[in-house]
């Protein structure tokens, strides 16, 4: 719902604030005053494309800004687009003197294609030369469904849920055929991969075991060098030259024979003794390691063969052995399946052929729904024209079979009619002038009030052309309608303004040689005056005001019904 409008410096209009209400509020005021003016602000800033003369007069820019409630589909939009959400709705555009525009949702900028989203959610707008809805043959489809079954919505979503997976399908078997060419030039390049790498036969951790024994023997002479020294000195004794094994034992010797006068000396003994012991476990393991140490020439050389083999299929394949064999797991999987290429495909297409299956039977159903509901609401329609004054309408819901499938099936939805007797049905928007298409939307949010989702409409001089008993009906739709849906309405008629819950009168004045446009919120003795002038033309009477106090009083009696 629109709860405020903020127009500054557009057209005629200086600066204005307006408060809307729910239910029926309705516009007035002599021709020319700029009633049309704030239909177009109003369409301004939802998005559609104006030009810099409407900046008034001396002025650098025009802005317009309207508030509106917030829903869950819209919330879900904004979130999409990372715009914060809130209970309200702000949506403003601006225009420089230079043509350029600046829209902005939530103080956020956003483009105009995203502003046209979130408006057609918001307003539908019918008037002598723009009717958003029925000009739209797209928003003939979602009429007509809206007023369907229930069971209707879960045959469309699994209509919808069973054409999505045809495309996937389909683009799934196509990827899987395109390029013939290049699968068997992959397929070469895998099959050589593959080889190469199993070929190596390559173990964890087998790069830094190879490189531990490499460098022993690169530097096996060096060791059997140092370990000999070391060897000598701790056990092998020369020239006669006591070794530390040696002394070891000897000391051993000598405190043994003081230990028995202090026992002291018997914990020193025990700790030389174990020293002993130990350094005889070393000198055996410097012996075995010694004497096991060999030089190979022949070993070194595979070693290094083997490194630079590991090092090569490292540059090509992963940085270490672990990637290397997880890549050929890959690749095993993606020649497997190329290999099996065609057996997929053919199980594909007995899938896709299922589901192509089911969604004929679905889009049949579809079909027989949407044909069935055709014919009970353009009688529905047809009936609420002949009330609204078009007694000779014809209106056919036409639901033409294509063989091009989408997501909402495989029908095209015309609405036609005829306002004549003899005339051939036509398209809705080449056979209704602007006050019959306006009486048309009436009739159509009429009879779909209940599940139409857009909650504000704007009904610009829907009276064209109409008065009397014509004028009286349209205004009952118009006050049953605001019931479920807030509407604006610029009006000549007193008996669509005698409907209003909320009344503004619009006028122009002249000011230091400048025109300005201001609005009024009418209170009750606003209204009569108002309606007295309507019911007149320039002379109001004490008759007419009672003739418009009276038709307040019949019209509320009417809403109250």
């Amino acid at each position: 719902m629109l709860l405020q409008l903020h127009i500054k410096n557009f057209a005629l209009i200086d600066n204005i604030n307006i408060d809307f209400s729910n239910g029926l509020n309705v516009l007035t005021g002599e021709t020319g005053a700029g009633k049309s003016i704030l239909i177009d602000s109003v369409n301004f800033v939802l998005g559609e494309k104006q030009s810099k003369d409407i900046i008034r007069t001396d002025e650098e820019s025009a802005f317009v800004e309207a508030v509106f409630e917030s829903n869950d589909e819209i919330n879900n939009i904004l979130t999409a687009n990372g715009i914060e959400i809130d209970d309200i709705l702000i949506i403003s555009r601006e225009i420089n003197l230079n043509g350029r525009t600046v829209s902005r949702i939530n103080n956020r900028t956003v483009t105009l294609s995203l502003l046209r989203q979130i408006s057609s959610l918001l307003i539908d707008i019918h008037g002598q030369h723009e009717h958003q809805s029925l000009l739209n043959e797209n928003s003939y489809m979602d009429i007509l469904d809206s007023f369907c079954s229930s069971s209707f919505i879960d045959i469309k979503h699994q209509f919808k849920d069973t054409y999505y997976k045809v495309r996937e399908l389909e683009r799934e078997i196509e990827k899987l055929k395109e390029n013939e060419e290049y699968k068997i030039k992959r397929m070469d390049l895998l099959k050589y991969q593959i080889q190469e790498i199993s070929e190596a036969d390559l173990k964890l951790g087998e790069d830094e075991e190879l490189l531990k024994r490499r460098n022993v023997l690169s530097n096996a002479e060096k060791i059997y060098s140092s370990l000999s020294l070391i060897y000598a000195e701790l056990y092998d004794g020369e020239n006669n030259r006591e070794c530390a094994y040696d002394k070891i034992g000897t000391s051993i010797a000598h405190i043994e024979s003081v230990e028995k006068y202090d026992e002291k000396l018997k914990d020193i003994r025990i700790t030389i003794e174990d020293i002993y012991y130990k350094l005889e476990d070393i000198i055996n393991i410097i012996r075995d390691y010694k004497d096991s140490l060999e030089f190979d020439s022949n070993e070194l050389e595979q070693i290094e063969l083997r490194l630079d083999l590991i090092n090569k299929l490292k540059r090509k394949y992963g940085e270490s052995i672990e990637k290397i064999l997880e890549y050929l797991l890959y690749i095993k999987e993606e020649y497997s399946m190329m290999d099996k290429n065609e057996e997929i495909i053919e199980e594909k297409f007995k899938k896709l052929e299922e589901y192509k299956a089911k969604l004929y039977e679905l889009s049949n159903k579809i079909t027989h729904e949407r044909k069935e509901t055709a014919i009970r609401l353009e009688k529905l329609i047809e009936n609420e024209l002949k009330y609204l004054g078009m007694e000779k309408a014809v209106f056919k819901i036409a639901v033409e079979e294509k063989e091009k499938t989408t997501e909402n099936g495989n029908d095209v939805i015309l609405f036609m009619m005829t306002a004549n007797p003899g005339e051939p049905l036509k398209p809705l928007n080449k056979v209704a002038s602007g006050g019959e298409m306006s009486r048309i939307m009436l009739a159509i949010k009429t009879v779909i009030a209940e599940v139409d989702k857009i909650p504000t409409l704007i009904f610009d001089e829907i009276d064209t052309g109409i008065s009397g008993r014509t004028a009286q009906c349209v205004a009952e739709k118009m006050s049953l309608i605001s019931k479920s849906h807030q509407i604006l309405c610029v009006t000549h008629l007193p008996q669509i303004a005698s409907m209003a819950d909320k009344h503004f009168k619009i006028e122009k004045y002249v000011n230091n040689e400048k025109t300005f446009t201001r609005l009024y919120n009418l209170d009750i003795n606003g209204k009569i005056e108002e309606l007295s002038r309507m019911l007149s033309g320039a002379q109001v009477t004490d008759i007419t005001r009672r003739h418009a106090k009276e038709m307040i009083e019949l019209a509320q009696k009417l809403k109250n019904k």
